[in-house]
Parts: C-alpha cells; sequence; structure tokens
C-alpha cells in the first residue's frame, strides 16, 4: 500500500471524574460514550459542562511547577487578577504524532517510558491493515495519551491524494474517525484534530468539532498571543533530524517562554518507514533533556492548549464591581465553542477572598489559585 505524508498528534486524559455533563458538540458515537462516562474533563479535574456541577479549587490535574512550596496567601488590596502562563511553568512541550503509523505503535513502550503524556492524530482508516492498533492505542488512552482527529484516509479537503480511498463527504472522513476513537480506544471524546496536509480547507468544518487544530507551518505559540487556534505552528521533524535539533528547538521556546509542538511521523529503527524518519531516541533523548530543565511542562495537545485559549479567555474580562456595598469585583468570560470540561488555570490576586460560585478557591502554598474555568466566573471580595 502507498503510505503518504500526514499531521497529527497523540495524548489524552488523566481523569478523576466525579461530575457530569452535556456534550455540546456533535460527534457520532462519541455522546453515548461520554454519557456513560460522565464526560470526563481532560487532565485531571472532573468535567462539567451545560447542566453539570463545577468542581472549585481543584484537584486541577495540573502538574506541580517548580519552587518552593509554602508560599504565603496575598494579604493585600483586592484585586489586580492575574493568569500564570503554562500553569506556572517558563515553557511548554507537546509531541504530536501523526498517522498511527505502525512505527510508532513499534516504539510505544519507549515513548510510555519517558513518562511523557503525547497526542496521536490518528487516521483511523490505517486500522485494519497494522497489527496492534486498537490494541496499543486503547493503552495509550488508559496511560494518559490523548487521542486527535486525523480523518479516516489523509485526503486533502477536496477528498483528493488520499492514502486509501475516500470518505463520502468531508463531514465522514471527520465524524468517522472521531467516532472511530469514541468506539475503539475509550476515550470519551474527541478535543483536537490535525488537518492532513496542513490543509486549511478543513477550518471551517474543524470549528464545528474541535477547540484546536494543529497546521503544519513553522513557529512558537506565546502565552497571549493571536495564533490561530486553528492553524496551529509546529517544528516537524525532517528525515534524519537529530536530537541535539530537537533540543535547540526546545532550548528556544524555553527562553522565549512559549508553547513548542514537535510533528513526528516515522519512528525508527522500523520496516515501516512512510515519511520523515527520526530515530526513536531523538524523541526520547529531547524529551529528557525538556524535563532536566524542570520548568517545561510537557502535555498534550488538549491541556496545554485548553490552558492557552482559557488563559487568553480570563484575561479578556473586564471586572464589574459589586453594587451591594461589599467592593467585591467579579470577572466573567465565555469559553469557546467545543472547549473541553474540567480545565483550570492558575491565578494570583493581590489579596481578598477568590470565590466561585459562592464557595471560597483554596490558596495554593506553590503560590496560586487554581480557578475552574467551567465556572464562567470568579470573584475577589474583600
Amino acid at each position: 500500500m502507498t503510505k503518504y505524508c500526514a499531521v497529527a498528534s497523540m495524548a489524552w486524559l488523566g481523569l478523576l471524574a466525579t461530575a457530569s455533563c452535556t456534550s455540546t458538540s456533535a460527534q457520532p458515537g462519541n455522546d453515548a460514550a461520554a454519557g456513560a462516562a460522565g464526560e470526563m474533563g481532560v487532565g485531571g479535574a472532573a468535567g462539567a459542562g451545560a447542566g453539570g456541577a463545577v468542581m472549585i479549587g481543584g484537584p486541577s490535574g495540573l502538574p506541580i511547577p517548580p519552587g518552593p512550596g509554602g508560599v504565603a496567601q496575598p494579604t493585600g488590596t483586592p484585586g489586580n487578577l492575574h493568569v500564570l502562563n503554562w500553569a506556572g511553568f517558563k515553557s511548554a512541550v507537546t509531541y504530536t504524532f501523526d498517522d498511527a503509523q505502525p512505527s510508532q505503535i513499534e516504539h510505544y513502550a519507549e515513548l510510555q517510558a519517558t513518562g511523557a503524556h503525547l497526542t496521536f492524530y490518528i487516521t483511523s482508516g490505517n486500522s485494519g491493515d497494522i497489527a496492534g492498533f486498537d490494541t496499543t492505542f486503547t493503552q495509550a488512552v488508559t496511560d494518559g495519551h490523548e487521542m486527535g482527529n486525523h480523518t479516516v484516509h489523509h485526503c486533502h479537503a477536496d477528498l483528493t491524494g488520499c492514502s486509501t480511498g475516500a470518505g463520502a463527504t468531508l463531514d465522514s472522513e471527520i465524524d468517522d474517525c472521531s467516532s472511530y476513537i469514541a468506539t475503539h480506544f475509550g476515550q470519551p471524546h474527541v478535543w483536537t484534530a490535525a488537518s492532513p496536509y496542513g490543509d486549511t480547507g478543513y477550518d471551517a468544518p474543524d470549528m464545528t468539532r474541535f477547540f484546536l487544530n494543529r497546521g503544519v507551518g513553522s513557529g512558537l505559540v506565546a502565552p497571549m498571543d493571536s495564533t490561530d487556534p486553528f492553524n496551529l505552528p509546529c517544528h516537524a521533524a525532517v528525515d534524519s533530524e537529530t536530537v541535539d535539533s530537537f533540543n535547540t528547538a526546545i532550548d528556544g521556546g524555553h527562553t522565549t517562554g512559549r508553547w513548542l509542538i514537535f510533528l513526528v511521523h516515522t519512528i525508527m529503527p522500523s520496516t515501516a518507514n512512510w515519511y520523515a524518519p527520526i530515530d526513536v531516541s531523538v524523541v526520547t533523548g529531547s524529551i529528557a533533556h525538556a524535563q532536566s530543565l524542570n520548568d517545561v511542562w510537557i502535555d498534550t495537545m488538549v491541556n496545554v492548549g485548553a490552558y492557552w485559549r482559557g488563559q487568553k479567555a480570563v484575561a479578556a474580562a473586564t471586572p464589574s464591581t459589586s453594587s451591594s456595598g461589599t467592593q467585591a469585583s467579579t470577572w466573567t468570560w465565555t469559553l469557546p465553542a467545543n472547549f473541553p470540561p474540567g480545565k483550570f488555570v492558575r491565578v494570583t490576586v493581590d489579596g481578598g477572598t477568590v470565590l466561585q460560585n459562592g464557595t471560597t478557591v483554596p490558596w495554593d502554598p506553590h503560590g496560586y489559585y487554581e480557578v475552574a474555568l467551567d465556572a464562567g466566573s470568579l470573584t475577589v471580595s474583600p
């Protein structure tokens, strides 16, 4: 079978599910699974969408940033809300793997051994041709990695250039892939996508289903920048690229405080060399390098991306002052369409009491409050 160049990424959950919510995205096969699973939030906390209870104050499931504990709660004048970049880390890195390739399955144990959570962009049309397809990617979901949508047959948006066959419509190419992930891998929902070939013709349909899409253009993402969330840039691995090259990219993102997204296709050694092969040591070695920096957040597209978009939503909110004479201020925000439930951001204020839905948000002695994005608002009172 002729194989192709694709674009993808892999990584999923890390769930503590206690709250239920209603799915707002029409993805065939997802809603039933999501309902049975309580539409759980990715990255830790119990999620809640429309009509669900909100878990206030965590646990958020976000990793603890470096630095001493025992930070005293601020006691100054209430106000001056600030959202920490990258959950309190200096920079972020996400590893994405396209096409659900045989070599990724062959090297899954080595990837898992790094301890990093990854994103696999699944081309579900490969499922019948690759040994261990369902078994490996089901285990990956169990291990906390994300499965993202890379369509069924890896076609251009006009349904040409497909790897094998083609769906009847562009919608079916997208929806049937999400359905496969939900029904075969145990991941109740699909939140992110990667357009085959980086084709921007997928942007419009993706906006009705997902909250992020990875492209193939080069670049980094800054905490509050205007990067298109449906054409996120990446560092696409090239044939025989070295670990030093990956490490240099990581160092660049770390120095500038940005989010670096890697795109990997074929992992060597393997007899299934499909496209842009790199040795497995490039991936594992660069992850070890990022981990050694101590203040780099390594996580999935859905987790880092939700923080990035959630931070911008909260930061854009304008506080309103209470008319009750208490001088409390409330910030209210609206999350993007198809945003995953159960996500948090970390904030600081100069003083006062932080509340959501009338409940006090506890101060975390690592130096922040964890704010539930599903609540849609927070209040700081004297």
